[in-house]
């Protein structure tokens, strides 16, 4: 889900900028899904308004997945713009702009502020920063010889007195460095507070001499407010309280959101229902008493699966999610996230082939963008498996394992292997096309 998080984020970035473009509808035909109060639809919102964003999202993030991503991001777009619509319908019966809007009911005071940084003070310690200028000696007595001299003539002119000594190794400034991303080993000497700026501090390879220009320790509440964090946090604060207020005027307004069927139980998934209650409300639209699937639209399916998997239900209902993914695999959707779950159930020699025709497909976009180490073990297991089915009996298996162990060696710049493969291809098939060059 981190990624989702991702996009929950932009999505509130550019919500309220996109909401302006929405042209209005007359008549719930027109609605992909809608506000509506006591049978009365306020207002809604189109597919054109959905497709718009969404496809700014893919500009930002790529594609996504037919049907295990899209109707998840769909889901979170619907459900802030419809809030956007709703935040519209509040502030028109103020007779505010929503901006406005946004203002009067997300204020946050000092006292606010000050509740917050006694309530979390330990944590926002932790966030500390300080700028400094520093040098490194080969040894503590050059280090203690630049320390004296700076104390004397200032931090400046002491490098560039030193600047012709063969013990300075470097010297530099730092601006911002936190407490959370310091080494243990410099945190004393950078973070406690003293009066005196030069600090002169010694570990087994160097010796520093830190001239600190400022030091943000947070350690009282006037320190925190003259800080970038405390608007950081001002800002926050104030979106989770306009968030709150908006909540609690859906539930006391009584308003409904309403979307297409298909989408309800990513819908509800966004609006953080509990996995397990999702499952125990969606199991009886896609199984019937008798455990049998009813139900063969890929989004519904997809939304039990994921909602199965989020709630750690999957070994109680393993029969069910067998079902659920063998349903989408012979519904034609063969994406790596389809494949990757059927691998738990099938491991026939098609199913095999195609898993890592796709994970081929993407550890090569891996490779070429530098990423080898960080899918190593991946790479491993996929050119083992694609080498044993090119042992296969069946040519059309064979000849497919053959392109892309030539694809995966030539991404990983072996182009030895590579040239190998592809020779054994074209004597087997000359007439075989590798699928890039078709």
């Amino acid at each position: 889900m981190k990624r989702y998080l991702k996009i929950l984020s932009l999505l509130l970035t550019v919500g309220v900028l996109f909401l302006s473009s929405i042209a209005l509808a007359s008549t719930q035909q027109n609605f992909a899904a809608y506000l509506e109060r006591g049978g009365k639809i306020l207002t809604g919102i189109t597919w054109d308004d959905i497709d718009q964003l969404y496809e700014l999202y893919e500009m930002y993030y790529g594609s996504f997945d037919p049907i295990f991503e899209k109707p998840y991001v769909e889901a979170l777009i619907m459900n802030q713009l419809l809030k956007d619509k709703f935040v519209e319908y509040l502030s028109e019966a103020e007779g505010l702009s929503s901006e406005e809007f946004k203002v009067a009911h997300s204020e946050i005071s000092e006292s606010d502020m000050e509740k917050y940084y006694e309530e979390n003070r330990e944590d926002i310690q932790q966030e500390a920063y300080v700028d400094f200028d520093y040098a490194v000696f080969e040894t503590e007595e050059e280090a203690k010889k630049f320390y004296d001299r700076a104390s004397e003539v200032g931090f400046e002119k002491a490098i560039s007195e030193a600047s012709e000594s063969s013990g300075l190794l470097d010297s530099d400034s730092y601006a911002g460095l936190k407490k959370s991303q310091t080494s243990a080993s410099f945190i004393d000497v950078l973070f406690t507070p003293s009066e005196k700026k030069l600090k002169m501090h010694t570990t087994d390879n160097a010796s520093f001499v830190f001239n600190i220009k400022n030091l943000n320790d947070l350690s009282t509440f006037e320190k925190f407010k003259e800080s970038p964090m405390y608007e950081e946090v001002m800002a926050n604060l104030s979106n989770e309280k306009f968030e709150k207020y908006v909540e609690e005027k859906i539930k006391s307004e009584k308003i409904n959101f309403a979307v297409p069927q298909e989408y309800k139980i990513w819908f509800d998934m966004v609006r953080n229902v509990p996995s397990e209650k999702l499952v125990e409300q969606y199991y009886s639209t896609v199984f019937n008493e008798t455990g049998n699937l009813i139900e063969t639209d890929p989004i519904v399916l997809t939304g039990l699966l994921t909602a199965l998997e989020d709630a750690n239900l999957v070994e109680e209902y393993i029969e069910e999610y067998e079902a659920l993914v063998r349903e989408l695999y012979e519904l034609g959707y063969r994406s790596f996230l389809v494949l990757a779950r059927l691998r738990q159930f099938d491991n026939s020699e098609n199913v095999l082939l195609e898993y890592n025709v796709e994970l081929s497909k993407i550890l090569i976009n891996y490779i070429n963008n530098g990423d080898t180490l960080s899918v190593l073990q991946y790479i491993y297991s996929n050119l083992s498996e694609l080498e044993e089915l090119s042992n296969s009996g069946n040519p059309e298996v064979r000849q497919k394992a053959l392109e892309y162990l030539y694809r995966m060696n030539k991404a990983l710049g072996d182009e030895e292997s590579a040239n190998k493969y592809l020779e054994q291809l074209h004597q087997e098939n000359p007439n075989y096309k590798i699928e890039s060059e078709q």
